[in-house]
């Protein structure tokens, strides 16, 4: 039977589990992280483990959601800082955005083979919370660059819509890939930008509305 903790070493424990699996989990990926290696790095049993979570995958989860919160945190604080015009001061956000995806590495596991795993295994219900997560961000930071002067004269999901398959992209990025942005990242942003503030007009699909297969790629 798994030992007793009083709650002052659950929140503890609980606190270390993020930590590990965030190193875990971003130098291994899901598939290849056991329960064992995160019990064992946080000096509790296995048995112990199921305490805390039910499984692996949400423990995973967990940790993308923390890493999401900083990320969400870094890209509102963007907002805020001055700049020559909004289209400028947009368009400065958006590369904060871009550039903070790649330097934090759970957020790389999204174009992973791993992906499937993970659906496979979370409950629905809490696939469904961190999707809901995603559109009430870009809702609070249409709301937010409005009130810091930057006009934003699009929907969420219009934005949200051009956004997800750039960063797929960038994430995707490399010698390998077969399909590269090589230095033209920027000028897509900058496009994306005056299209954001009503500069040019753009005819797009109807507004997307993340599904499990269509949210994949995005750390948002």
């Amino acid at each position: 039977m798994p030992k007793a903790f009083t709650e002052r070493e659950k929140q503890l424990i609980r606190r270390r589990l993020l930590s590990v699996g965030d190193r875990q989990f971003s130098a291994h990926g899901l598939k290849k992280t056991s329960i064992e290696d995160l019990a064992e790095a946080v000096g509790i049993s296995k048995g112990a483990f199921y305490i805390f979570y039910p499984s692996k995958e949400a423990l995973f989860m967990d940790v993308v959601e923390q890493a999401k919160l900083r990320f969400r945190q870094e890209i509102l604080a963007a907002v805020d800082l001055p700049g020559s015009s909004p289209r400028v001061r947009l368009l400065a956000v958006l590369k904060k955005a871009f550039s903070l995806v790649k330097t934090i590495p759970i957020l790389q596991f999204f174009t992973g083979n791993d992906y499937d795993l993970l659906i496979r295994r979370i409950p629905e219900g809490k696939l469904q919370e961190h999707l809901a997560g995603d559109r009430q961000f870009f809702e609070e930071l249409v709301a937010h660059c409005k009130d810091a002067g930057i006009p934003i004269r699009v929907r969420p999901e219009e934005i949200s819509g051009l956004l997800y398959p750039l960063v797929l992209t960038v994430l995707h990025d490399d010698a390998s890939s077969p399909i590269s942005l090589g230095g033209n990242i920027d000028l897509l942003l900058e496009l994306v930008a005056a299209f954001c503030l009503g500069e040019v007009d753009v005819q797009t699909e109807n507004p997307i509305h993340p599904t499990p297969q269509r949210a994949k790629g995005y750390p948002g």
